[in-house]
């Protein structure tokens, strides 16, 4: 037994003994005390209890999402149990979910994919591109979700629940609201205006918004930047003996960006039991700079910009279809997603713009149905269809001729092709133990035309297809206490950012690779949920090994000097002078284990009003093909905290320490990625210095609660001013940062 799971044993008897400790302490009266159920939808698709759930689920909640400071999307995850986020740049946030993190994690809005066949591998900035304001809630599933959801869902399942329209009334309602954040270490501002009501069957929500972010003051001391690309952190006043030619960094400069956002949900309900939505979202960024290309001084500008996406779908959602079916949901999907980039390297006299717009057409249809009182089906339909609109401005800077290609990231007009249907069937054996079984059937194909960039390439053509499935099981062990089991499948299919991209990475740049195969995992996850009115908390075990995993290859060990190096490769070394040139191939495989402990909340009967929470997440990957560690490999990492509310719900305070160990554990692509510490690129080289040191953070939030209407939340993080950078992040987390939230509804 290794040491990952010896610590998951020993946490399972630690809860299991408290759960008991607890409950036998308690009176009769005390332990029929009503549990206020949390209610997801990701883990089955329908409607549950996530406590009866065997998945491992985060949810971050309404009441978390107004207490919480001026954030991306993807920060509101920062404090959950078993989820990091990295970030490139201020602007983005990429979470990494069990290791994996990129297009190896799926996420959903609404139940619709933001993942296309563009994503990126590795950290991006996609779940960023959803406005904060809008969100309702968001539920994580941690673990394999290919067999629920398709290809991509490696790591797991983000669901962004955006906020639904209010009951419509007998007669008109109409209820304004206005929510406003501010953050001081970025002199960040967000203001949000929304508009809410109905009238009879008719309801609606309307919203827009606006954030504007300005550079970042990280804690203090410098990141001392090298030539070598690399960096260290100090916390010195004045760092003394500087490597020659490096230099100091105290403000991170640019890091400033803009958002515009809008979004409109309307709702009609057909009869007691059917109901349709309508819904739009838009979002506009822009100037979003990539800092870690820019602070190396590799790119003189390196732009996002733009950053668009706009979402128009439509639900129908039947709960008494007819006998058999119980219930029947149909969603249709547009989803157009602009990543607009503006290129010029260092000391270069050539710009470059590039555009690349990715149109996904969706539709999905579910179906419920109960087999007498102790099994229901799940099963149904999806299909997803992309094309992409790509194209590449070049221009002289000295004599100002422009060249147009119809290449930017991608071949212009290629297309991809997702085609799915799955079951699930769950059922219990025993008044104390369910099984849930799920199995899946995936089609992709995708097409591109890269005889744009080489005519010896002519058009790329694949296809193929996978079957997935899982098995899980909840036992409950006694009141408030389950085991929870998975074993299951996953996989993604080579997308065109595989197979076609050229594309600027942390390493490099990457080149068109055509022969993939999907990557593929395995593995299991074993846990323990308790809940009761004192203490409610999770422990999950997990392993998965991947096969196939898609890596990157230097374009030299792929053609020697006695091999004739395509022209397509030619001309992106001609672009990219002086940068290294990757393609990919299905070279590795991976084991990833882990233990996720989730404390919800611990309250001592005599104090009822007061309740300690906190995480502790354990990480070890091995790249078992190459015998090191796997990218981006998370450090011991988790948080601790405090709460106090007063009895009626108005005022709250709670302090809380968020901590991360010291990271030495690097592939060879970590130190050759200038976003971790070091001193050199390469790995054949020893560096003392190449590791994320550990780090800790002091935080306090307290809130006051108007009724219901009005809410304001004020507080300080990173009291102490430390100047850290979590593990595998382009630039540093904020100092010491103070800030508010104002809601106000009508």
């Amino acid at each position: 037994m290794n040491s990952a799971k010896r610590i998951a044993v020993l946490i399972s008897f630690v809860i299991l003994g408290m759960h008991l400790y607890i409950y036998n302490s308690l009176s009769e009266d005390t332990k029929d005390a009503y549990i206020l159920k949390e209610i997801t939808i990701t883990g089955t698709r329908t409607e549950r209890d996530t406590f009866g759930t065997p998945h491992a689920i985060s949810v971050v909640t309404p009441e978390e999402i107004e207490r919480y400071r001026l954030s991306t999307t993807a920060d509101l995850l920062r404090e959950e149990a078993g989820i990091q986020v990295q970030k490139t740049t201020t602007g983005q946030g990429s979470p990494i979910i069990r290791g994996l993190t990129g297009y190896q994690t799926l996420i959903l809005i609404d139940g619709i994919r933001l993942n296309n066949s563009t994503f990126r591998s590795g950290p991006n900035q996609y779940m960023s591109t959803i406005d904060s304001g809008q969100v309702e809630k968001i539920e994580v599933v941690r673990g394999y979700g290919s067999a629920l959801y398709g290809s991509s869902a490696m790591g797991g399942v983000i669901n962004v629940l955006t906020k639904l329209p209010k009951d419509s009334a007998s007669r008109l309602a109409i209820h304004p609201g206005i929510f406003t954040k501010f953050s001081s270490a970025d002199r960040g501002k967000y203001a949000r205006l929304e508009l809410s009501g109905g009238y009879q069957n008719f309801s609606f929500i309307v919203g827009a918004s606006y954030k504007d972010v300005d550079d970042l003051q990280p804690g203090k001391g410098y990141d001392i930047q090298l030539p070598s690309k690399k960096f260290i952190i100090t916390s010195q006043k004045d760092p003394e003996n500087l490597p020659e030619g490096a230099w100091l960094v105290d403000k991170l400069v640019p890091t400033s960006w803009q958002e515009r956002n809008g979004d409109i949900k309307l709702g009609y309900k057909i009869s007691e039991n059917q109901n349709i939505n309508l819904a739009y979202q838009g979002v506009r960024q822009q100037d979003v700079p990539r800092y870690d290309k820019l602070a190396t001084k590799e790119f003189d500008k390196f732009l996002f910009d733009p950053q668009n996406r706009d979402l128009v779908y439509i639900n129908y959602t039947n709960k008494d279809l007819s006998s058999f079916i119980d219930a029947l949901r149909v969603s249709l999907s547009y989803h157009s997603q602009e990543e607009g980039q503006k290129q010029q390297k260092a000391k270069s006299t050539t710009f470059k713009e590039i555009s690349d717009i990715t149109n996904s057409k969706g539709l999905s249809i579910q179906l419920d149905s109960s087999v007498g009182k102790m099994q229901k089906l799940t099963y149904g339909f999806e299909f997803y269809h992309d094309d992409v609109d790509s194209k590449s401005i070049t221009t002289n800077l000295k004599d100002g001729k422009k060249k147009v290609s119809n290449w930017g990231t991608f071949p212009d007009d290629s297309t991809c092709l997702d085609a799915n249907a799955y079951v699930q069937d769950s059922f219990k054996l025993l008044n104390n133990l369910e099984l849930i079984l799920v199995g899946r059937y995936t089609y992709y194909s995708t097409t591109s035309d890269l005889s744009i960039g080489d005519p010896t390439f002519g058009i790329f053509e694949d296809s193929g297809n996978a079957i997935t499935g899982n098995i899980g099981a909840v036992f409950g062990i006694m009141d408030g206490l389950n085991l929870t089991f998975n074993v299951g499948q996953a996989f993604r299919a080579p997308n065109l950012n595989d197979t076609t991209a050229v594309a600027v990475t942390n390493e490099g740049i990457d080149a068109p690779s055509l022969d993939l195969e999907p990557e593929k995992s395995k593995g299991i996850d074993i846990g323990l949920k308790t809940q009761s009115r004192f203490f409610s908390g999770t422990v999950n075990y997990y392993f998965s090994r991947i096969t196939g995993l898609v890596t990157r290859v230097p374009l030299e060990k792929v053609y020697n000097t006695d091999e004739k190096i395509p022209e397509l490769y030619k001309d992106i070394q001609k672009s990219y002078e002086g940068i290294p040139i990757f393609v990919k191939d299905n070279i590795e495989k991976a084991n990833i284990q882990g233990i996720e402990l989730a404390i919800n909340w611990i309250t001592i009967p005599s104090l009822p009003y007061v309740h300690a929470f906190g995480n502790l997440n354990f990480t070890r990957g091995k790249d078992i093909t190459n015998n090191q560690p796997i990218r981006r490999e998370q450090p011991v990492n988790g948080l601790i905290g405090i709460r106090w509310e007063d009895k009626s719900g108005k005022f709250w305070v709670e302090t809380y320490s968020r901590f991360a160990g010291k990271q030495d554990r690097l592939s060879d692509g970590d130190i050759r990625d200038p976003r971790i510490p070091g001193t050199t690129t390469d790995p054949k080289k020893y560096d003392p210095m190449a590791y994320s040191p550990g780090w800790y953070t002091l935080n306090v939030r307290t809130g006051l609660n108007f009724g219901n209407l009005t809410r304001l939340a004020v507080g300080v993080e990173n009291i102490t001013n430390r100047r850290y950078r979590e593990h595998g992040s382009g630039v540093d987390a904020p100092g010491i940062n103070f800030f508010a939230n104002l809601s106000q509804r009508i």
